[in-house]
């Protein structure tokens, strides 16, 4: 039994070693195969990167509908609607808003700007007072979902399967989407309180796809050319923030000027939020499970070399293998230190980048891209903030993702990593370092840093923690990890989002964003020292990186003899290896046929 059980264990391995190495071996760049596997995926970040970004186009808007700032109201229109003055809570404390303190000084402007103004078209130019707990919870209620999603889909995608669970984020984003759309309350808080919680529940659906979309990339993909398709996946974000921009854009101009078009305006860019994963779904649906998963988590090697090698049934019957729990005190000892690498790196990242997001309204007023809140309507707010960000990301944010998909398998993973972290970080002391000269007399270059530095995340650490931790770790924990350290990264962000802009907004508004660039300044640094411990998998297999084969030998096998498989690369015939124990005694076949 012990010589037969080696045997087979051995059989087995050299099965799986020929199936994978087939796969590896269709190397072409322009594989179909791997292409629809980047529409699929990709489909999905598409969606994620959209439905991330709008709502930072769309928040002011909302707050001008749902609280409006009631200074710029007149007192007559304020005491007819019963709201005479606010009070809201904000981070330096509550603040008292008196109903019409600057209508005055409005009415001067309509007169000057805008002459034969209505009541209305005054109203219109009111810009959002939304109370901060609301305008946080609505900036990051997403990514807190998304946090959750990535930890328990990344598991699910290890437990029950990369297709079904690619599949259920999908279903999930589409249905948040839609419903993200008809938000409704009795009051401004019940309309904010349900939005809130639709996005929560799109954020488990981009959540999961983080992992899942890297993990099937990773393994559809051979080792000639899984950075490059890896990265592709993750740069359809660059996708995502162009659609959302030109939407928004498109959107401001249907909707100026017509009855209500403030809230339709908002509601209908987030419910084409569900366009990009209802062009994916069928295919996610029909897309079959990875070889690699089928292998080395399910143990179906003998069904993968059917229909690989082209193994008769019988045979493919005889090599199932059953599987074994995995042991994560064995994988935290082999991989623990990988594991911190990315988790810890892609955490300080998301800090920063998310920070920068947190003050582009004030870079782009300092370029002139965005007029003073009070000057514009609603919907030409959204027109310019739109506008401006399609700037910073055709110039930057965009280009940056796809000179990682040009340069990855030329230069590697990590040495795009350290060289962004060295960047991001020389970058961001500029501007800390020289902020209010920058901002007063060099405008040019103010923002020409601030692009690099979006440019440089983006080739370099934002696309890299994506990629690494779809290749470093075994197939029963590759879901897993990546969901592990992706949830790290949305934690960053939640940080970058809250404390980041408590702080920017201290009541000196320059020594608070002066103060957050040299914090970031720091995180960008504290990232490059944690890429040490990441090792570079540029060129090897998932296999080899991640031990597979090893692993796979532990698998118990269900029935059968060793025996030769015949597909189209040839036969396997394993021989008895030597042993030099003595041949067991013959067992008894009590109550056995």
């Amino acid at each position: 039994a012990t010589i037969a059980s080696h045997h087979r264990e051995t059989e087995e391995r050299e099965v799986a070693k020929k199936v994978l190495g087939k796969i590896e071996n269709e190397d072409k760049w322009f594989d179909w195969k791997q292409i629809k596997c980047v529409f699929t995926s990709g489909g999905g970040f598409t969606a994620d990167a959209y439905d991330l970004f709008i709502i930072s186009l769309l928040t002011a808007l909302i707050g001008r509908v749902y609280y409006p700032d009631v200074r710029y109201y007149p007192d007559y229109y304020c005491q007819a609607i019963g709201w005479p003055n606010t009070t809201y809570h904000t981070s330096s404390g509550d603040v008292h808003h008196v109903c019409a303190t600057k209508w005055s000084s409005q009415i001067k402007w309509l007169n000057a700007n805008q002459p034969g103004w209505t009541l209305n078209d005054a109203l219109m130019h009111a810009p959002k007072d939304m109370p901060t707990n609301s305008d946080y919870a609505l900036k990051s209620v997403a990514l807190i979902g998304t946090l959750v999603g990535q930890l328990s889909f990344g598991r699910l995608g290890d437990l029950l399967g990369r297709k079904a669970m690619h599949t259920a984020t999908m279903i999930i984003m589409i249905v948040a989407a839609l419903c993200s759309a008809m938000s409704y309350g009795t009051n401004p808080d019940g309309v904010i309180g349900t939005l809130c919680f639709w996005r929560f529940l799109l954020g488990l659906g981009i959540g999961g796809n983080y992992p899942l979309s890297a993990t099937v990339m990773s393994e559809t993909a051979t080792a000639k050319t899984r950075g490059t398709y890896v990265a592709a996946v993750f740069a359809c974000q660059g996708l995502g923030y162009l659609i959302a921009g030109t939407v928004c854009l498109i959107l401001s101009k249907i909707w100026d000027g017509k009855e209500d078009g403030r809230d339709f305006l908002w509601r209908t860019a987030l419910a084409l939020g569900c366009a990009p994963p209802i062009a994916t779904l069928w295919q996610r649906m029909v897309q079959p499970e990875t070889e690699r998963y089928e292998i080395m988590v399910k143990g179906e090697v003998g069904k993968v070399a059917h229909d690989v090698l082209g193994a008769s049934e019988e045979e493919a019957k005889r090599l199932q293998v059953k599987k074994k729990p995995p042991s994560w005190s064995k994988f935290l000892s082999r991989f623990g230190w990988p594991l911190f690498g990315c988790a810890s790196t892609w955490f300080l990242l998301d800090i920063a980048y998310y920070s920068q997001n947190m003050f582009q309204s004030d870079v782009f007023t300092i370029a002139g891209w965005l007029p003073a809140a009070a000057t514009m309507k609603g919907v030409d707010e959204v027109y310019w903030t739109s506008r401006a960000q399609l700037i910073i990301a055709l110039g930057s944010t965009i280009p940056g993702y796809w000179f990682t998909v040009a340069t990855v398998e030329l230069m590697g993973r990590i040495p795009i990593q350290v060289m962004g972290f060295v960047l991001m970080t020389t970058f961001m002391g500029i501007l800390a370092g020289m902020y209010n000269e920058l901002k007063t007399n060099q405008v040019s270059n103010f923002i020409a840093l601030y692009a690099l530095t979006f440019f440089f995340s983006n080739w370099g650490p934002n696309s890299t923690t994506y990629i690494l931790p779809s290749e470093l770790f075994p197939a029963r924990f590759r879901s897993s990890a990546h969901g592990f350290c992706a949830a790290w990264g949305k934690a960053g962000a939640i940080i970058g989002v809250f404390g980041f802009g408590i702080l920017k907004d201290t009541p000196n508004t320059n020594d608070g964003l002066n103060t957050a660039l040299w914090l970031l300044v720091a995180t960008n640094f504290l990232g490059l020292i944690c890429t040490y411990p990441i090792p570079e998998p540029k060129g090897k297999t998932l296999e080899d990186i991640g031990e597979d084969l090893e692993d796979l030998s532990g698998m118990h096998s269900l029935a059968g003899e060793p025996s030769k498989v015949k597909g189209d690369l040839g036969t396997i015939d394993v021989q008895p290896e030597p042993v030099t124990q003595s041949a067991p005694a013959p067992v008894p076949t009590i109550g056995m046929a």
